[in-house]
């Protein structure tokens, strides 16, 4: 019998990984918070002690991977209690954290019954029961049931093998030839006679049918002496597998006529003799191994694999296909070899060839927006077109379009298995991660950055010695996409989403604690009594829809992600009181112009979302929820200024709001000195908002913009920001908006030097005459971009030629600049990585000279606009990678430089600049210069290639 989609929602390994999480934390609070209440630290003790045990035993149920509904019930009931304790310890932390008086221990069997009204030993010992008898009761089945599975166990995934009808692969002749150049091709991986070519994909998008297509390719078959298939899996055994090499082998050697006692010998070999005589049969050999379905990810097992294959001829490849792209990587050096989901037209043809339709179906309009159900996965066309094959009419399969995938035992039972293979070879921290996105909706693009602060809000990321918490998560994330869960978008920074169906699969493996709320859309499943995350999607909501949610008073995570959700004007009272437990809170693009002060009772609340919103005010209770860590505040129009009791959140790690609406800083904001996340800093003249406030905050990273810099009186003050400490910022803005003392100014920017890891900088209003020196310096040397604006008394630019990895240089709004010369390149071979080079709006700029032979090497596009004084230009033929020149508003401008125009160039926009346009027409001075260029457009008019050489 198949694994039923039910049996997915039973196996999950969620409360197993809840409550590792539960033992980890009650270790940490009893070693190191609790030592001398011996009473409470006696509790703690026992406490864990259960935990542990639960752990083992919902381990062993787990990984039967078959238990009854009872059995389902029990570890529900586990979960609900476990983390019902998670929350307990949550407060007790909060407690131990924020109490200051030490006369209170004495009085440590009353915790806070005023402000909790509750006793904490009374609690803890509740819990434990309700822990205890659970762990009884399971235990108690496990035993009674020993050796006796309840339900059919799965039915296990059938290795795979060489053999493939090539007729039935569709659409993959792309790919298939790009494979083949490849494993062809004779060069080997770092210099070696064998190369990895890694397949990545995610389960059932075709990776194993697109290897079978290139083994069995005639091309293929002539050019290796050995060609040998091995279906690797999750048993990754270096042993057996090194043994079906050796067997594959030696099976060639025989050409298909042998007797088993030849061949006998062999079978009792050990690892090391299997290891020798393998390595003998493939010397000066050419071999293809295909890995198909490749799980492993401990570089030791595969440096054990390969030692007998360096001996190989040269052109030896081992093809291998993998959903991990980390055990791609530990494979091969070279990029993996990433294959794409099919069109809908290309799933309906696998639909079609799979049930035995022909290829003009009457139901082919029905049918082709059935395919569109298969999100491109082969697979899954493949399911669907073997159920099409015994159903028939128009009414069936209008019913079939109704449906979702996992609502059909006959589709879900073979995909979603499948896929969930992937799931179950994640660890236990990232299972939780995972199954939390099930309450974002289908094809909701998030943001990495993001994710990651909701999962340390939910306690979902496990600290690792010194790094940080949301480094931690980072990485979390990027092992959930190098196995394909999340894909990454073309923008820059990426965006992510995950596939249809492998959302469809967190919603089912999370239904019994997360759920979404959409209009006409029933969840896969009744909304569970244990719910702990939800999402409101509907489309008309008002204060009442929220009222829902109350019947759900342990809630952790309120995410309003609806498309309308600026209908929302106002958020109820009681809402707050009856999810007092809410760790995550979104209320962005809502039409909320205030919270109400109820939100003082979300003492779990680590997140917080106001983003987009109509926000006005908030509420000083606001920072009295000390374990606040992220409050998002982005293009909050009408909120003009910050809770001045800000400084209360000691833990706030990420600050993130408009800069440009805010009309000053809250006072003393440099006490938040947790803070990651802090978009820009509006410099006041008082003590308490005066720069110096930056100063502790040693770990800010990202961007920054610190504005106001006229109310910066000294370089005493700009120092006491110690830029030069902050390590991970990488984007530096400083801007001043109002003039004042040249020198003052100079004084100051030269005491903003900041760290030399910085990626870009913009300096913007200064009105000093010369920059620093720092702003040159060669330790800059992973300084990418440079943006100086309305600096305009500068009479000088700074020598940024050596600047090794600027690549992006704009320069505008400089009134008194007269002169560009040498001085900007600094000395020979300067600027190796610029790409962009933009001079803009300089009035009086008259002449530039002083590009040399071998500066800016990779200079692809320049531009110069708005500078009508502008008279010559320096030699421009040494700029041989220059594709694009565009000269704007440069009146004065007398000619194109006499050494003519690198013939690199691809692209030349002159507009509104009279002299140069009219020596630039055919037949005009200029015209030899430019009419080899491809591409010419002279104030708005395109010059056609057709007849320039006339």
């Amino acid at each position: 019998m198949a694994t039923t989609v039910a049996s997915l929602v039973l196996s999950t390994g969620i409360t197993s990984a809840v409550l590792q999480v539960l033992v980890d934390r009650i270790a940490t609070i009893t070693q190191t918070k609790i030592t001398q209440f011996k009473q409470l630290q006696s509790q703690f003790l026992e406490l864990g002690a259960t935990m542990t045990k639960a752990k083992a035993l919902v381990d062993d149920v787990e990984n039967k991977k078959c238990f009854p509904e009872a059995c389902r019930i029990l570890l529900e009931d586990i979960k609900s209690v476990v983390l019902d304790a998670d929350d307990l310890l949550d407060e007790i932390d909060m407690f131990l954290e924020n109490r200051t008086d030490k006369n209170q221990v004495s009085q440590i069997t009353q915790m806070f019954p005023s402000s909790f009204r509750f006793n904490i030993p009374s609690e803890l010992r509740k819990i434990h029961k309700e822990l205890g008898d659970l762990v009884d009761k399971l235990e108690g089945y496990c035993m009674m049931n020993l050796g006796q599975p309840q339900m059919a166990a799965p039915t296990p995934i059938l290795p795979s093998t060489s053999l493939v009808v090539g007729s039935s692969i569709i659409s993959r002749d792309p790919d298939k030839k790009k494979i083949i150049e490849m494993v062809l091709s004779d060069q080997g991986e770092g210099g070696g006679n064998v190369s990895v070519i890694p397949i990545v994909g995610m389960g059932g998008i075709g990776k194993t049918a697109l290897a079978q297509l290139v083994y069995n390719d005639p091309d293929v078959v002539r050019n290796f002496d050995f060609k040998i298939w091995v279906s690797v899996s999750f048993s990754y055994d270096v042993v057996m597998i090194t043994k079906s090499i050796f067997n594959s082998v030696a099976v060639s050697e025989f050409r298909g006529v042998f007797e088993l006692s030849d061949m006998w010998k062999y079978f009792e070999l050990s690892h090391n003799e299997i290891h020798i005589q393998l390595q003998k049969k493939l010397r000066g050999k050419k071999f293809l191994l295909v890995l198909d379905d490749m799980w492993n990810e401990n570089p030791r097992d595969w440096d054990q694999l390969k030692l007998p294959f360096q001996v190989a001829a040269q052109g030896s490849k081992i093809l291998m296909t993998t959903r991990s792209q980390i055990a791609s990587s530990i494979l091969s050096g070279a990029p993996a070899y990433l294959l794409n989901t099919l069109s809908h037209k290309d799933c309906w043809t696998i639909i079609k060839q799979t049930a035995g339709l022909g290829d003009a179906h009457e139901n082919e309009l029905i049918g082709l927006e059935i395919a569109k159900k298969c999100k491109g996965l082969p697979l899954a066309a493949k399911v669907i077109g073997s159920v099409l094959r015994y159903k028939y009419g128009e009414r069936k399969w209008g019913a079939l379009l109704k449906c979702e995938l996992w609502e059909s035992p006959e589709h879900g039972n073979h995909i979603y298995p499948a896929l969930k293979l992937s799931y179950d070879n994640l660890s236990s921290y990232l299972r939780r991660c995972f199954t939390y996105c099930s309450i974002f909706p289908r094809d909701h693009e998030f943001e990495k950055d993001d994710l990651v602060q909701l999962w340390a809000a939910e306690g979902f990321i496990q600290a690792q010695g010194r790094q940080e918490i949301e480094d931690v998560g980072r990485e979390y994330f990027g092992g959930l996409c190098s196995r394909s869960f999340f894909q990454a978008s073309d923008d820059d920074p990426p965006k992510y989403k995950m596939h249809d169906l492998v959302h469809d699969l967190a919603r089912l493996i999370s239904t019994t604690v997360s759920f979404s709320m959409e209009d006409n859309v029933s969840n896969i499943l009744p909304i569970p009594r244990h719910a702990r995350y939800s999402s409101l999607l509907c489309q008309d909501i008002k204060p009442s829809t929220l009222e829902v949610f109350h019947r759900y008073e342990k809630l952790r995570t309120f995410l309003l992600l609806s498309e309308h959700a600026s209908n929302l004007k106002q958020v109820p009272y009681d809402f707050f009181i009856k999810l007092g437990r809410l760790r995550v809170l979104n209320l962005s693009h809502s039409g909320i112009s205030d919270l109400p002060d109820s939100v003082k009772n979300l003492i779990h609340l680590r997140y917080l979302n106001l983003s987009h919103s109509s926000i006005k005010r908030l509420p000083k209770s606001l920072a009295n929820i000390y374990g606040l860590e992220t409050l998002k505040l982005k293009n909050c129009c009408e909120l003009l200024q910050l809770p001045d009791n800000l400084k209360n959140l000691i833990k706030l790690r990420h600050l993130d709001f408009d800069g440009r609406v805010i009309s000053s800083m809250p006072i003393d904001v440099g006490k938040l000195t947790s803070l990651e996340t802090l978009p820009a800093f509006i410099v006041g003249k008082h003590i308490g908002y005066q720069i110096g406030e930056l100063k502790n905050m040693m770990f800010l990273r990202g961007s920054i913009c610190i504005t106001n810099l006229e109310n910066v009186a000294n370089s005493v003050e700009g120092e006491a920001a110690m830029l030069h400490e902050k390590q991970y910022l990488k984007k530096l803005e400083l801007e001043w908006n109002e003039m004042g003392s040249q020198t003052v100014h100079q004084e100051v920017l030269t005491s903003l030097k900041p760290h030399v890891r910085l990626t870009e900088l913009r300096v913007t209003g200064y009105c000093g005459l010369i920059f620093p020196n720092w702003i040159s310096d060669s330790s800059f040397c992973k300084l990418e971009r440079i943006h100086l604006d309305k600096c305009h008394f500068c009479t000088l630019l700074p020598s940024l030629g050596q600047l090794t990895a600027l690549k992006y240089l704009l320069i505008q709004d400089m009134h008194d600049l007269e002169n560009i010369d040498h001085l900007l390149c600094g000395s020979t071979d300067t600027f190796p990585s610029l790409e962009t080079l933009t001079f803009r709006d300089m009035p009086k700029l008259k002449i530039w000279s002083g590009i040399n032979e071998n500066d800016m090497p990779h200079l692809r596009v320049l531009s110069i606009d708005s500078c009508p004084e502008l008279v010559t230009l320096p030699s421009l033929c040494y700029l041989r990678s220059l594709e694009m020149l565009e000269i704007n508003r440069c009146s004065e401008l007398q000619t194109l430089p006499r050494e003519g125009l690198p013939l690199s160039l691809t692209c030349l926009i002159i507009s509104e600049s009279d002299i140069l346009k009219e020596r630039c027409e055919v037949q005009g001075a200029d015209w030899d210069k430019i009419k080899s260029i491809p591409n010419i457009m002279i104030d708005d008019e395109v010059i056609p290639m057709e007849g320039r050489q006339n």
